[in-house]
């Protein structure tokens, strides 16, 4: 696990000693995601560096790693879980190995496979392969986007790095707000991949690579994201057998590590599983940990102490207090994310991380889970959200029109849930996904911005070929899967963990058992609003009761009740003494934001978990534009 950094330049556009010096800076600002040593190259082309947090051969993993004759270096972050298969494979094709790191399969790879080389891999990786040979460089990322890469591409000069923060180090880049970008950011509270809120600069896609060389940039797609209309397992003994290998399998691999490894176990069901089946591949007790929230109805703390009595691991409980809010936890979020980040269970996730990070280097979770098998309520929500759009356009602009002016006078749930799904299904059935998930509905955003919302070729409206064939359970997992994985989950968890030199891995994320799950019957997955049928049925034996009977709750703290008076007089000067804020947005609704944000009652149409994140969105783009210094 590490973090990679550098600047390719075929274009010979910097002169080296600058260019060197700049990479050397980036490499720098990533010190945190590998604090155990660094590694560096340079020549007429390219200044490339990586940080290294050793998890696998800490004797020999220093990188680059080279090929025989050192005409290719590679530079990687992450780790890739099947590289004993593959280095036993190329040794039987001829190429030497002078180390025990998975790293140094990719240059050997490389040599055989060319660019496809992406193919072979099971993984969670960013890496670099430099062709010195042939000018040839190939960035690539992993399926489903757990390792980050962003990027800058200009006048022939090509800057990476795994954090924003460090690329910014070149400061040929300008700090420029992307307006498209702002737009996603206030009406889903996330920017879907390749943008980000700086003009210019993107993050690679999961599933795709660069192929870069001298007057030549090219971006190609070697995994997409794809359901069959028609998956043939439906009996339930046939599922797990077919599933529960291919999870053993994953988990196995996983659990290589020369450094103390632990797991995150919160009670739920994919934690509980993880930890059940990682549990029986160790011969001692395996170090798990949990966080316990003082506000009940957050606080799965109980269950996971049952799991762990009844699978033998060593617990510890780490306490999060309801507590105050506390600027340090916020600009470290801002600073390590490099980007404004709503999700406020990025909080927890910090101090859980920190905590564990004084225990092991390693910590395996249960990532992953509920998007390759279902575990959301929303898709459940997601097929009755259908019918609406099945509503005349005359009609469903009444019953729009009705229940909105109702939830002004009447303070009731189950009108604002169908408020929220009238407004959901008008974008239609591929726009129902991104409908959920609105923060600023289209008449807010048009207040606060004094411009309407264009749609013109939404990425989040974007679906895979067979889209009018696949299910309604399996169009609602592919945006899961596409936008809300990588967009929000996995960058919490790989920002928050690695700004605490902790690596985090995901079974549930092996491209080997998604392919699997592709074949399991809907009914399987979903069925009568419980999600996850297949894990409940192949894990009932040997896991509590209580795991499969308690409502699902986030990780979410409630922010509402996280506000105080530090939190109020940095709204002050983050947002209304903010010139590039008040440039941006109109002044009386940013007003209105506020006061809607600081009450912890649901009012109207605005529940308290809309209104407090609502501010809380504002409050970090207004952080994140002074301590980046971005020019609107």
């Amino acid at each position: 696990m590490c973090g990679i950094c550098g600047i390719i330049d075929f274009g010979e556009k910097i002169i080296q000693d600058e260019r060197s010096a700049t990479v050397q800076e980036q490499n720098a600002a990533i010190v945190h995601r590998g604090p155990d040593s660094a590694g560096f190259y340079s020549d007429t082309y390219c200044s490339l560096a990586m940080r290294r947090l050793s998890i696998i051969d800490l004797e020999t993993g220093d990188q680059p790693f080279w090929n025989e004759d050192r005409t290719v270096c590679v530079f990687m972050n992450g780790e890739i879980y099947n590289y004993q298969e593959l280095k036993s494979n190329l040794i039987e094709l001829g190429h030497q190995f002078y180390s025990k790191s998975d790293t140094e399969v990719l240059v050997h790879l490389y040599e055989e496979y060319g660019e496809s080389l992406s193919d072979k891999l099971i993984g969670m990786f960013a890496f670099c392969v430099y062709d010195i040979s042939n000018e040839t460089c190939i960035i690539s990322r992993d399926r489903f986007g757990e390792k980050p890469l962003y990027y800058h591409y200009e006048d022939e000069v090509m800057t990476y790095s795994s954090e924003v923060n460090s690329l910014l180090q070149n400061h040929r880049i300008k700090r420029k707000l992307d307006h498209t970008s702002l737009e996603y950011y206030l009406t889903s509270a996330y920017v879907p991949e390749p943008l980000t809120l700086i003009e210019g600069v993107k993050i690679l896609p999961a599933g795709k690579y660069l192929k870069i060389q001298k007057k030549s940039f090219e971006e190609k797609t070697y995994f997409s994201i794809h359901y069959k209309s028609n998956p043939k397992i439906s009996n339930e003994q046939e599922a797990i057998e077919h599933i529960k290998p291919k999870l053993e399998n994953a988990i196995r691999r996983q659990a290589v590590s020369d450094v103390p490894l632990g797991a995150f176990l919160s009670g739920g069901i994919d934690s509980s599983t993880i930890c059940t089946l990682l549990q029986k591949e160790m011969n001692t007790p395996l170090n798990t940990f949990t966080v316990r929230f003082e506000e009940s109805s957050y606080d799965e703390s109980k269950i996971a102490k049952e799991v762990s009595e009844k699978i033998g691991s060593n617990h510890t409980e780490i306490t999060v207090p309801n507590g105050q809010f506390s600027e340090e936890i916020f600009w470290k979020i801002i600073d390590h994310v490099g980007l404004p980040f709503p999700d406020s269970s990025a909080i927890p996730s910090y101090l859980l991380t920190k905590e564990i990070s004084k225990h092991v280097k390693v910590a395996i979770s249960g990532d992953g889970g509920d998007e390759i098998f279902a575990g959301y309520p929303v898709f459940g929500w997601w097929s009755e959200l259908h019918k609406l759009t099945k509503i005349p356009n005359l009609l469903s602009n009444i019953l729009r029109e009705s229940a909105s002016l109702g939830t002004n006078f009447i303070n009731h749930n189950k009108l604002r849930q169908f408020n929220r799904a009238l407004e959901a299904s008008k974008y239609g059935d591929r726009g129902i996904s991104y409908g959920i998930s609105r923060l600023f509905l289209d008449s807010e955003y048009k207040k606060i911005c004094n411009r309407g919302i264009d749609l013109t070729n939404n990425i989040f409206f974007e679906v895979p070929d067979n889209y009018n064939d696949l299910s309604d359970l399996r169009k609602s997992m592919y945006f899961r899967l596409r936008h809300n994985l990588r967009t929000d989950m996995l960058i919490k968890v790989d920002r928050m963990s690695m700004a605490n030199s902790l690596e985090v891995r995901a079974p549930f994320l092996d491209s080997d058992l998604y392919e699997a799950s592709l074949d399991i019957s809907d009914d399987l997955l979903y069925k009568n609003n419980i999600g996850k049928k297949i894990i409940r049925s192949m894990m009932t034996e040997s896991l509590p009761d209580s795991v499969f009977n308690h409502p699902k709750s986030g990780f979410s703290i409630p922010l509402h009740m996280y506000f105080n008076d530090e939190f109020k007089g940095l709204c002050q000067e983050l947002i209304f003494e903010n010139k590039t804020i008040l440039e941006l947005f109109d002044k009386e609704e940013l007003h209105n934001v506020y006061r809607r944000g600081l009450s912890i009652k649901d009012k109207g149409r605005y529940t308290a978990y809309r209104s407090s994140h609502q501010l809380w969105s504002l409050l970090l783009l207004g952080g994140w534009i002074k301590r980046f210094s971005i020019e609107a």
